[in-house]
């Protein structure tokens, strides 16, 4: 479990920003070879048909989608959950009619699973923290839902910038007598002038490029997108920082964190479902001993707090016995675990000398 918990972890980023895209995302795990795997699967593969409270006891997962010889095959998932007991059927349809499991060879050797003993669905589904404004919030909605009118604004400005670019290419104007004679000038940037009389050979087009209101409009509008989404000052735009104190940047940067705090939120109910879901399959496959375990997430708030601070503040509970020396370890090696922390600890213990062998008794 651990070992399916790191390869999930390296792909976290992933899954929030697929679910923030999307509106939600489900991690399935399955056994295949003696060993755990996960699948990454958008929400829109899933159909919820019932529901106890917020707690889904009966859905179907596209688990599978196959195209050969120009047709459709899909493998359906049908997960029921009623009395303790969890039931997952399997069936195939070609575009909408059922079919034989057989037809695709590779799933004519899957079989039904029923498990006993069971809480809930044995799979993650994280939701975007976003409100849907619908009485029913089965399914999630993307982070930027109902900031359409604004998201064209800004495509629409970008596109006024490139034309602007390409508009405000300078030319150089030349009278109509450079011109006589084969490969008497180049073409690339040059114009022939009209003949009024004058005796200007040369004409210059170079108008001034009008970055600075357009760049102006372009970050206005993101700002407005910013604050439809519920995030601070920073993340489209440049975040006014300048000469500002350490609570100053806190207040400036909370609504991101508030955001942030409801997908972590999120995300740690789907990280225990993910966990349960392996433990069962794992018992069920006797994959490992039964057993239990636990599960420890340490988010950072780097975000809102100096380091340095959080350091000292580690350095001051480890000397008054509130955290381990582990836990402090922790701090400096994130990636790993209080056991390896403890394990180099004692190391270091046992390698360094003692206070007697250095004063010679």
């Amino acid at each position: 479990m651990q070992k399916v918990l790191k390869k999930l972890k390296k792909k976290l980023k992933k899954v929030v920003s697929r679910g923030l895209g999307t509106g939600g995302i489900l991690v399935v795990p399955y056994v295949a070879r003696d060993k755990l795997y996960f699948n990454i699967i958008t929400q829109s593969r899933l159909i919820i048909n019932k529901k106890n409270g917020d707690d889904i006891v009966d859905c179907t997962i596209l688990a599978e989608h196959i195209v050969r010889d120009q047709r459709n095959y899909y493998r359906w998932a049908d997960y029921t959950l009623e009395n303790g007991n969890l039931y997952i059927k399997y069936r195939a349809t070609m575009e909408n009619s059922p079919i034989s499991m057989e037809t695709i060879s590779e799933w004519g050797n899957i079989q039904d699973i029923a498990i006993t003993n069971i809480e809930r669905m044995p799979f993650m589904f994280i939701k975007s923290p976003i409100d849907n404004r619908r009485e029913n919030d089965d399914y999630g909605v993307p982070i930027t839902y109902g900031c359409d009118k604004q998201i064209s604004k800004i495509k629409k400005t970008l596109q006024q910038i490139d034309r602007e670019y390409e508009l405000k290419e300078a030319f150089v104007g030349a009278d109509i007598t450079m011109f006589k004679g084969e490969g008497a000038l180049p073409k690339n940037g040059l114009y022939k002038k009209i003949n009024s009389g004058d005796d200007n050979f040369w004409e210059v087009f170079d108008p001034d490029f009008r970055d600075t209101p357009l760049f102006n409009k372009l970050m206005n509008e993101c700002s407005m997108l910013e604050k439809q989404i519920g995030t601070s000052e920073g993340i489209l735009t440049k975040a006014e920082t300048k000469n500002a104190t350490a609570t100053e940047i806190k207040k400036i940067m909370k609504d991101t964190f508030d955001l942030c705090d409801d997908i972590r939120t999120e995300l740690e109910e789907g990280l225990d479902d993910f966990l349960y879901a392996c433990n069962v399959l794992a018992n069920y496959y006797n994959l490992t001993p039964q057993g239990d375990y636990e599960l420890k997430i340490d988010w950072s708030y780097a975000m809102l707090e100096d380091t340095q601070q959080e350091f000292n503040h580690f350095l001051q509970g480890e000397s008054r016995g509130a955290i381990k020396k582990a836990e402090l370890r922790q701090f400096i090696k994130p990636n790993e675990t209080l056991e390896e922390a403890q394990a180099v600890i004692d190391e270091i213990k046992e390698q360094s000398p003692s206070t007697k062998d250095l004063l010679g008794e």
